[in-house]
């Protein structure tokens, strides 16, 4: 059987909660080039086994909808078709299914998704399809994370329910054709008489066809309900993590450095500065996180300028580059692994050095002392080597 299938965008709701006008229309941080429903459309089609999109749409709001597309997303081959929406979001998912009944030939399998939901995968829609197919039905479900309960009245717990074998579900849905198409027909009936609501397209088939399998969903396909989904997710989406490692032979005649604090010891790091192996791993994290290259390009070891150079100067100066980028330091973790001398009596006096180079709180910087148990160059006592790992945020 050749597999032909559709996708259906479901955008015709009215976003009540949202209080910001159409969620679905509201740009996508942190660029904001394109749209919540723009990136939805988008990621199906960069999917080549669905061959048509059908998007829900209030009435009248073809044309708006349209101009909140990409522009690859129209050029497509078959195109981009709409459909007005109906009173509830199963009645909108019933009117898409009605006209792909009508396109030649019509689908043998649809996947039904939230226009809400902008960061669909397309791993995730290749695996709905490919499970659809197989089973007839399939849906994206993550487990639950926190603990149910069922309510009476609303404000007294009728049942205090177990997560286990419970779990919440995502779009899209996938489904063979003919029998969601026909599954919808029924629920209509029911809806008509009964004025019920179906909560999905996995309860619509659940009741009138047959089982849904389930696979595995994924955190970052969230659906924006109320404005704080957005800012959650821009705050989430403008973090950036940073590594950083330098390692350097100790040597005698040499000032024995680690994050601007000069330890007294026998030995000192060999370099073309001051040998500071800390503060240049810091370095490297911190524009390694902003994209900006790292300690070799922006301080030459061959360049005469930086012979025997403050390293905490160095770190300020990276430092006030990526902070002209407009990123705030979150935390910053450090370890040190050296035989000698001891980190340990020196780790806040470090801390606190590291803290104010950086301008910030010294709770936001952490220093830990390891050794190598004898292994390797720092295990003889050949060298010290220093690693960070930063988290850096938008300010």
């Amino acid at each position: 059987m050749r597999v032909i299938v559709a996708a259906v965008i479901c955008a015709a709701g009215s976003s009540s909660r949202m209080g910001t006008g159409k969620k679905e229309y509201l740009p996508l941080p942190p660029s904001g080039e394109i749209t919540v429903v723009g990136a939805a459309v988008a990621a199906f089609n960069s999917c080549p086994q669905v061959k048509t999109i059908v998007i829900t749409v209030p009435r009248g709001e073809e044309y708006i909808a349209r101009s909140y597309l990409p522009k690859e997303v129209l050029a497509r081959k078959n195109g981009i078709l709409f459909v007005e929406g109906g009173p509830t979001r199963r009645s909108s998912v019933h009117n898409a299914l009605s006209l792909l009944k009508r396109c030649h030939p019509h689908p043998t399998h649809v996947l039904i998704h939230d226009g809400a939901r902008p960061w669909v995968k397309r791993d995730l829609i290749e695996r709905c399809i490919e499970a659809s197919i197989r089973y007839g039905a399939a849906i994206p479900c993550l487990p639950l994370v926190e603990t149910p309960k069922e309510l009476d009245d609303g404000r007294f717990i009728k049942r205090h329910l177990r997560r286990f074998g419970l779990c919440s579900a995502q779009t899209p849905q996938g489904f063979a054709f003919p029998e969601i198409l026909r599954a919808h027909e029924k629920a209509a009936v029911k809806e008509e008489k009964e004025n019920y609501d179906y909560t999905d397209d996995a309860e619509v088939w659940g009741e009138f066809t047959g089982q849904v399998t389930v696979i595995q969903g994924e955190n970052d396909n969230r659906k924006i309900t109320y404005p704080e989904d957005l800012e959650i997710v821009q705050n989430f989406r403008t973090q950036r993590t940073g590594l950083g490692k330098d390692i350097h032979r100790l040597t005698e005649g040499r000032r024995f450095l680690l994050g601007g604090v000069e330890i007294p010891f026998e030995k000192g790091e060999d370099g073309h500065s001051d040998g500071d192996a800390l503060a240049h791993a810091v370095c490297d994290a911190l524009l390694g996180a902003a994209g900006l290259g790292d300690i070799g390009e922006l301080y030459p070891p061959d360049d005469p300028a930086w012979k025997d150079a403050n390293s905490i100067e160095l770190l300020k100066g990276a430092w006030r580059l990526v902070r002209a980028k407009g990123w705030r330091l979150v935390n910053l973790d450090c370890t040190v692994s050296c035989e000698k001398p001891k980190i340990l009596p020196h780790r806040e006096s470090i801390r606190q050095s590291l803290a104010h180079a950086l301008d910030v709180e010294p709770g936001a910087v952490f220093v830990k002392g390891k050794t190598s148990e004898g292994l390797g160059p720092v295990g003889a006592g050949e060298a010290v080597e220093a690693l960070a790992i930063c988290l850096i945020a938008k300010l």
